[in-house]
C-alpha cells in the first residue's frame, strides 16, 4: 500500500520526495497549485507510511509500485515531478510505464554526476540514524527547537535556514522516521544512470535548480541539456536544494506553469 495525499482537481500531477523524505514537504505547493490541477502527492515505497516493495528497494521496483498506484487512483496520464533521488525516479517510471506519464520535472534530480565524497561519507552515519529510529521518545522535539542546531541540519538543504519555519522542519525530520529503506535507496540516489535514462523517457523533460543548491549542484544541469538537448533548464535564484521549502510561492508558480504547458 502506498500512502499520501491529494488536493484539488484537474489535470494530475504526481509529487515524489527525495531521499528520507514524505509526501509533507509538497503540503505547501499543493495548496498553491490546487486550484489548477489535482496534486497527487505520494511517500515512496518503504518511506513515510507506504509498505517497503517486495524485495526491497530499488528505481525498478519502485516506479512499478507508483504506477499501480496511479492506475488505482485513476491519475494518469499525470505530470510527475520529481525532486533529488525522486527525479531518476520518475524517469525510470516514464520508461516503464510510458503510458502514466505526460511529463517530466525533475527537481534538483540525483544521478548525473557521481556523488562527491563527502555524500558518500554519510553512509557511515546510517547506522547510527537507524538507532535513533528506533528511539522510543521524540528526540527531535527536543534538539530542533535549538536554533543553532536546527540551522546546521538545514545548511545543505536550503540557503538561507532561518526563514524556513521550524514546525515545518520538525514534521520533516519527523517524518524521516519512516525511512525503512533509506540504505538502498542512498545506493540509488549516489549512483548515476540519470544520463542514461533521460534520453529514452518518451515524454517532455523539464528541471527546476535551485542556483544555491550545494547537494545537487546547477552545474549538474549542463550534462541534462547535453544527453536531452529538448530538455527545459529553469533557475530560480536565491534557494537551495528544497525550492518548494524555501521559496514556496516562486516554487508553484513555475511548477504551475510547467504542469499546464502544452505538450513540445
Amino acid at each position: 500500500m502506498v500512502t499520501g495525499a491529494e488536493a484539488g482537481s484537474g489535470a494530475p500531477i504526481l509529487l515524489l520526495h527525495g531521499l528520507g523524505g514524505t509526501w509533507d514537504y509538497w503540503g505547501r505547493t499543493m495548496e498553491l497549485l490546487a486550484g489548477d490541477v489535482r496534486c497527487i502527492a505520494l511517500d515512496l515505497p518503504g518511506f513515510g507510511h507506504s509498505e517497503s516493495p517486495r524485495g526491497g528497494f530499488t528505481l525498478d521496483s519502485a516506479a512499478d509500485v507508483l504506477a499501480a498506484a496511479l492506475r488505482a487512483l485513476d491519475g494518469s496520464p499525470a505530470v510527475v515531478c520529481g525532486h533529488s533521488l525522486g527525479g531518476p525516479l520518475a524517469a525510470r517510471l516514464a520508461i516503464r510505464h510510458p503510458e502514466a506519464v505526460s511529463r517530466l520535472v525533475l527537481v534538483g534530480p540525483s544521478g548525473l554526476a557521481p556523488a562527491p565524497d563527502w555524500q558518500h561519507r554519510v553512509l557511515r552515519a546510517v547506522p547510527v540514524y537507524n538507532f535513533l529510529q528506533r528511539v522510543p521518545f521524540p528526540w527531535e522535539r527536543w534538539l530542533l527547537p535549538i536554533a543553532p542546531l536546527r540551522r546546521a541540519m538545514l545548511a545543505l538543504l536550503v540557503d538561507n535556514p532561518s526563514g524556513v519555519d521550524p514546525a515545518l522542519v520538525q514534521r520533516i525530520v519527523e517524518g524521516a522516521r519512516g525511512a525503512r529503506e533509506l540504505t538502498p535507496a542512498l545506493t540509488a540516489s549516489f549512483a548515476t544512470g540519470l544520463d542514461d535514462d533521460a534520453p529514452l523517457v518518451p515524454v517532455p523533460i523539464d528541471a527546476i535548480w535551485g542556483t544555491r543548491d550545494r547537494m545537487v549542484p546547477p552545474s549538474d544541469a549542463s550534462i541534462l541539456a547535453r544527453v536531452v538537448p529538448s530538455a527545459k533548464i529553469h533557475y530560480l535564484p536565491g534557494c537551495g536544494h528544497l525550492p518548494m521549502v524555501e521559496r514556496p510561492e516562486a516554487f508553484a508558480v513555475l511548477l504551475r506553469r510547467l504542469a499546464l504547458a502544452p505538450s513540445r
